[in-house]
């Protein structure tokens, strides 16, 4: 068994190639942002586009094998293909923001689909308050945060998504965690959560953020 990297309040990094590890894990639900796979030029990771259809359905079979609500974060460039790699009746969440920057291109991608579907048995939404298929995230102060990662998402954004993929008693497994966002979002709505990161530097990063107690205002 590999040793967590970080494990406090309900949340478990793992540190390694989410490959190796996710096998061994048991869940509920998949809330994760995995590489754009459009051979990003600010990415960190490898981005191959070529690798990509194989990761994809890699991943696609391990949402199925844990058996609840899968939120899977994708890139414009590769709309046309989704139907080639996600479950049969995927939809899709529009996580905007509320600042798009204004430049003389053409049509901006000023919003992030996220492609999702159900592998379980639950065919409703698992919050009383959260339901919409949208939310409009606030990236000014996420932006503030300045955590360090080149593609951090706002965490107003994951928290709705994270209540609307698990209910209080399912486990939120991210097995591209990165700067931990999906789990700071699980922690601060009640939800127990296992991320894997194949780089240290975000690890540390991610566990940082999860150890700094959030006080009530």
């Amino acid at each position: 068994a590999v040793k967590p990297y970080y494990e406090h309040a309900g949340i478990t990094i793992y540190h390694g190639d989410c490959r190796e590890i996710l096998a061994g894990l048991d869940g509920g639900a998949l809330v994760t942002d995995p590489p754009y796979g459009i051979g990003w030029a600010r990415a960190t990771w490898a981005d191959s586009p070529e690798a990509y259809p194989e990761l994809m359905r890699w991943l696609v079979s391990e949402g199925v094998r844990l058996g609840g609500w899968c939120f899977v974060f994708q890139a414009m460039p590769n709309a046309g293909r989704w139907h080639e790699w996600f479950p049969e009746g995927w939809r899709i969440f529009a996580a905007c923001k509320n600042f798009a920057q204004i430049r003389p291109t053409g049509v901006w991608h000023s919003w992030d689909p996220v492609v999702f579907w159900n592998s379980g048995p639950n065919s409703g939404p698992n919050s009383g308050h959260v339901n919409r298929d949208y939310h409009v995230g606030n990236v000014a102060g996420h932006l503030g945060e300045r955590v360090d990662h080149p593609s951090p998402r706002p965490l107003d954004t994951m928290q709705h998504i994270v209540q609307l993929a698990a209910s209080l008693d399912t486990v939120v497994v991210d097995p591209f965690c990165g700067s931990g966002t999906t789990l700071v979002a699980a922690k601060e709505t009640g939800r127990r959560a296992i991320g894997i990161e194949i780089e240290e530097r975000y690890c540390e990063i991610a566990a940082k953020r999860l150890s700094q107690e959030v006080l009530p205002l």
